[in-house]
C-alpha cells in the first residue's frame, strides 16, 4: 500500500528503550513505523483486540490494550516494557485526526516519561492527501471511519531524543501539561518538515 518511504533525521533513531510520540492522522501509520523505527509495543484501544485476526495479531505481537477508565494499568505495562529495553509507541492525541489539525494531547505520555526515565523520541508521519482514502465501515457495533494510505510515498521525520525530567525529584500536573505541549510542538515542527520535503 506504500510506494516509497522517505526518512528525515534517521540519525536520531537511537537504540535502547524510548517512548515514540507521533501524530495520529491515518489508520495505516502504525504499520509503517516499524520498518523505520524497529519493533515496538503500542498502546491500542481495547476494541481493536476484538477485530477478527487483526486482534489476534495485536495480542501476539505484545501490543498493550487501553481499557476506558484503566489507563494507569496500561501505563504500568508500558513502563514494564521500557525496563526490559523495549520501545513504546504512544499517540497522545488519543484518537485519529484523519489528516486534520492535530488534537490537543493527553498527559499520560509525559507521566510515563517521568516515571520510567526513558527518553521521548518525537516522530511525525506525512502522506500527501491524494494518496489517502477514507474508509467507512461498521466495527465495534457502531459506524467507524478511518483514513488509510493507498499507494504513493510517505515521509517520516524523526526528532532528537529528549529527557524532559532529567534530575527532577518531583513534578506537578502543570509540569506534565507543559512537557506534553512541548512534545507535541516538536511533533508539529517535524510534521512541517515532512510536508515541506514532500513539496
Amino acid at each position: 500500500m506504500v510506494g516509497s518511504v522517505h526518512v528525515i533525521g534517521r540519525e536520531n533513531n537511537v537504540p535502547g528503550p524510548r517512548i515514540l510520540v507521533s501524530n495520529h492522522a491515518r489508520v495505516s501509520d502504525p504499520f509503517l513505523l516499524p520498518f523505520v523505527l524497529g519493533t515496538y509495543r503500542g498502546l491500542t484501544q481495547i476494541e481493536s483486540f476484538t477485530i477478527p485476526f487483526f486482534g489476534w495479531l495485536l495480542a501476539r505481537s505484545g501490543q498493550i490494550p487501553i481499557t476506558p477508565g484503566r489507563g494507569r494499568q496500561a501505563m504500568a505495562r508500558a513502563a514494564e516494557q521500557l525496563t526490559k529495553g523495549r520501545t513504546i509507541l504512544i499517540y497522545p492525541e488519543g484518537r485519529l485526526s484523519h489528516g486534520a489539525e492535530m488534537i490537543r494531547a493527553k498527559t499520560g505520555m509525559a507521566r510515563l516519561a517521568y516515571q520510567s526515565g526513558a527518553p521521548i523520541l518525537p516522530v511525525a508521519v506525512h502522506v500527501p492527501a491524494e494518496h489517502c482514502r477514507t474508509v467507512l465501515g461498521r466495527m465495534y457495533g457502531r459506524p467507524t471511519v478511518g483514513v488509510w494510505q493507498v499507494g504513493g510515498p510517505a515521509w517520516i521525520a524523526i526528532g532528537q531524543a529528549w529527557r524532559p525530567f532529567a534530575d527532577r525529584g518531583s513534578v506537578s500536573a502543570a509540569d506534565l501539561r507543559r512537557v506534553t505541549d512541548e512534545a507535541m510542538t516538536r511533533v508539529r515542527l517535524l510534521l512541517d518538515q515532512a510536508r515541506a520535503a514532500a513539496g
